[in-house]
């Protein structure tokens, strides 16, 4: 299984819910956020930065589109 495709797997898991994740980038560039969709067509990732409740879907905030092969690592933070 490719690393693009563990995240993809990962990242749609919490797709749509207020779990926030740190996505870590090459290069040392991170983005933190809200999961709002996973392409799997164009094999990228859709964060939305300050996400909460209605705001996941409505995308009010700063949104990131994120290649899937750019993608490091992710970090899946817990509920507080």
């Amino acid at each position: 299984m490719s690393a693009p495709t563990v995240w993809r797997d990962l990242l749609s898991e919490v797709k749509g819910t207020r779990q926030r994740v740190t996505v870590h980038l090459y290069g040392g560039q991170s983005l933190k956020g809200v999961v709002v969709d996973v392409d799997d067509v164009n094999e990228v990732v859709v964060l939305d930065e300050y996400a909460h409740g209605s705001a996941v879907s409505a995308h009010e905030s700063p949104v990131h589109t994120v290649a899937l092969s750019a993608v490091q690592a992710v970090t899946v933070h817990r509920h507080e």
